[in-house]
């Protein structure tokens, strides 16, 4: 009797010790990873809501209609996916995240509980987005030619897209890995009808967006 009273006593502590173990888990960094990015091999990383709270973690991206996973410190060995969208809790090895809409998103993902959100974000968040790149269109107000110059800090994913004045998609070129330096590509086959776009570069976790004229 006392020995089985001993284990009734240890088993839940030993619950107790594992569950506070896994809460108090801190990873170095926490991902988006997948075509719905950029690809399966390209980790864009997310950042702390506040410094105050180590597992809460967010981004505001371009997102594809394709598929993503979280993951942390860049690697597979924790890893966290489900079957819905846009809300879920992921487990880990869970399914791929498939993003029915392509969009511009802010994704916001807890690392102790799984649960994550992607809300569209507005157009205006993508008009305040990083500089760094020096995204330049050439010429603006544009007719039948023009140009996208960019610098890129180091090798990337670069993915072009194109947005009405409502914010909605209406064009993208082919995702392209580019060297690090200044980089361009060509506009013009996107056919543009005249009125006021939003042209966006997203290269890797960078972007950046300019106002575009087509007359």
């Amino acid at each position: 009797m006392k020995n089985f009273t001993r284990l009734l006593l240890v088993a839940p502590v030993l619950l107790l010790t594992t569950q506070l173990a896994a809460a108090q888990t801190v990873y170095q960094s926490i991902s988006i990873i997948g075509p719905a990015a950029v690809d399966w091999n390209t980790d864009v990383p997310l950042t702390l809501v506040t410094p105050a709270n180590v597992h809460q973690w967010t981004t505001t991206l371009q997102l594809r209609a394709d598929l993503f996973k979280f993951r942390a410190n860049n690697m597979w060995t924790v890893n966290w996916g489900a079957s819905s969208f846009p809300t879920g809790v992921g487990t880990q090895d869970g399914a791929n995240i498939r993003v029915t809409t392509a969009g511009y998103y802010k994704v916001t993902f807890d690392d102790q509980t799984g649960a994550y959100q992607v809300a569209p974000a507005p157009l205006a968040a993508a008009s305040a987005s990083s500089p760094a790149l020096a995204l330049s269109l050439a010429p603006n107000p544009a007719h039948t030619v023009l140009r996208a110059a960019y610098d890129l800090p180091t090798a990337a994913t670069v993915v072009l897209t194109v947005r009405n004045s409502l914010g909605q998609l209406v064009g993208q070129l082919p995702s392209v890995k580019q060297a690090a330096g200044r980089q361009t590509q060509q506009l013009s086959q996107l056919n543009l009808t005249a009125g006021v776009y939003l042209v966006q570069v997203q290269a890797d976790a960078q972007s950046q967006t300019a106002r575009l004229v087509v007359e």
